[in-house]
């Protein structure tokens, strides 16, 4: 609790600055007053507390006023007269300030000078309200160096997250592994299709980095690795999976996230995998609305529990994908289930988007 109370501080300005002074009044405080009866150290007290402006407005003017303007413009003389003008200035001020108002009615152990504005008790005084600027100064310094790194290590840490969904990307890892699987169950069984599968996979394999190497990706093109996906799949099983794809609007101009269709697919017959009857899959894409809607009509080769688990368990590895890029929603129904992924930048639609002709297909 006292961390995360520390923690909010330090983040907002305002509590940073009011600790800071709190903090050199209550150190200084006791410094001077370790040690002391309790009527010196109360007076030490109403000292720092009645000079507080004084350390305050020189601090600040020194800080945000001739550091900025001056010292990092490199304007050396006028930085050097304005500083010690303000030094001289702020000086005198606290002497007559401690002098007039603080000594003759608080006791700290110590007494004022007659002649307390010469030259000598100036210089000497100013130094003190000299300490106070360089430790701010200091404090100042070392957070922005803090923050730089941590920025530093955050433009790091994304860039190699980049990187790692851009590999992702590349060699579809998830996929490979799906492929080498079965590519080794029908060498194993000297399927006369073997060498058929084992071109195809690296057709697709090769087509997947090319299609990322594009500096402009067009969406049809990611349809067409999706259709040889299914070719692929298909080579895999003996069989063609039961899946129709929609189109509808300019595919060219929908505005999705690279390979987010492409990994929708390939994650479904994943799961689906080792199923003897797989779903049926109806598929649209809609260059309307930049969507994709999924519906699965599995009827009673699935219980209704295990489909919820494998659809929550199939969008949240969509969302830690792709999360940041589109909306991925889902719905279960007795019949099966309804996938929606959406970029983030169109409106909401409004239930779930079912497929006429799909849900319609005998």
């Amino acid at each position: 609790m006292i961390s995360g109370w520390v923690e909010t501080i330090i983040k907002n300005r305002v509590g940073r600055h009011l600790l800071f002074w709190i903090s050199w009044i209550t150190g200084f405080t006791f410094i001077k007053g370790f040690g002391q009866p309790l009527e010196i150290y109360l007076g030490w007290l109403a000292y720092y507390i009645i000079t507080l402006p004084i350390f305050v407005a020189h601090t600040y003017l020194v800080a945000y006023f001739l550091v900025p303007h001056l010292l990092n413009k490199r304007l050396w003389p006028l930085f050097g007269i304005s500083f010690l003008l303000l030094f001289y200035a702020f000086s005198v001020l606290e002497l007559l300030v401690s002098h007039e108002l603080i000594y003759p009615w608080t006791s700290i152990g110590s007494e004022g000078v007659n002649n307390y504005l010469a030259p000598a008790y100036v210089i000497r005084s100013g130094l003190g309200n000299l300490y106070i600027v360089l430790v701010f100064l200091a404090v100042r310094t070392i957070r922005s160096w803090y923050i730089a790194d941590q920025r530093q290590k955050e433009l790091q840490q994304e860039e190699l997250q980049r990187q790692m969904k851009d590999a992702f990307n590349r060699v579809q890892p998830a996929m490979l592994l799906y492929a080498v699987d079965h590519l080794e169950t029908m060498i194993s069984q000297s399927s006369p299709r073997v060498t058929e599968a084992i071109a195809g996979t690296s057709e697709l394999l090769s087509d997947v980095m090319i299609y990322h190497e594009q500096p402009n990706k067009i969406f049809s093109m990611e349809i067409g690795l999706v259709q040889k996906l299914i070719s692929l799949v298909t080579l895999f099983k003996g069989a063609r999976p039961d899946i129709e794809i929609i189109t509808s609007g300019d595919p060219e101009q929908i505005r999705l996230p690279p390979m987010v269709l492409f990994s929708m697919m390939d994650l479904i017959f994943r799961k689906f995998d080792g199923e003897s009857i797989w779903p049926e899959i109806h598929l649209e894409v809609s260059g309307f609305a930049h969507m994709i809607s999924l519906q699965m009509l599995h009827g009673l080769t699935r219980r209704g529990s295990e489909l919820h688990h494998q659809c929550l368990e199939a969008m949240q590895q969509l969302r830690s994908c792709f999360g940041q890029e589109v909306e991925v929603t889902g719905e279960i129904h007795e019949y099966g289930l309804s996938i929606i992924i959406r970029n983030r930048e169109q409106p909401a639609v409004s239930g779930v988007h079912r497929l006429q002709k799909a849900v319609d297909a005998p």
